[in-house]
């Protein structure tokens, strides 16, 4: 229910002549990532992102070197398809960029990293019941009480 509204929101900001063209370059740029995913094999296809098309050059982004080499190696018969789906398209350029947000925000064992469980406060415990105590019923009220009871052992 909540992905609806959000959607709602969008849809209405994206009919403002603000956002009008950028909603139009997203949706034009999910339409085309999704037939670029098609073109290409599967197990490639969850590992690289499309750029932008920029004088005829094609940009696709490679999470990692072994990817860009596979790409590079379709790349003479993708370029081919694409132009036979009439894409403005006259070369291909492949980048590689890691994904520094994953290997970030996950760290790994191996490098020393221990996963931590972060424990809500008696302080925090009781301002969040405080708060639900204020709450008229609904989701939100629902969803905090679920939480300090998930923690209550904490």
């Amino acid at each position: 229910m909540a992905s609806h509204k959000v959607n709602a929101y969008f849809n209405l900001l994206g009919k403002t002549p603000e956002y009008a063209s950028l909603f139009t370059a997203a949706q034009k740029l999910h339409e085309d990532q999704s037939t670029f995913s098609k073109l290409i094999p599967a197990q490639l296809a969850q590992h690289c992102n499309l750029g932008r098309i920029a004088d005829g050059r094609l940009t696709i982004v490679a999470e990692n070197g072994a990817i860009a080499a596979k790409l590079k190696q379709i790349s003479p018969s993708l370029l081919l398809r694409l132009q036979k789906l009439e894409w403005q398209v006259t070369a291909i350029q492949i980048l590689v960029q890691a994904d520094y947000a994953t290997k970030n925000t996950k760290p790994s064992a191996r490098h020393g990293y221990s996963k931590k469980k972060l424990k809500l406060s008696a302080s925090g415990k009781a301002c969040l019941n405080q708060l639900a105590a204020t709450l008229p019923d609904s989701e939100l009220k629902n969803t905090i009480q679920s939480f300090v009871k998930k923690h209550q052992n904490d």
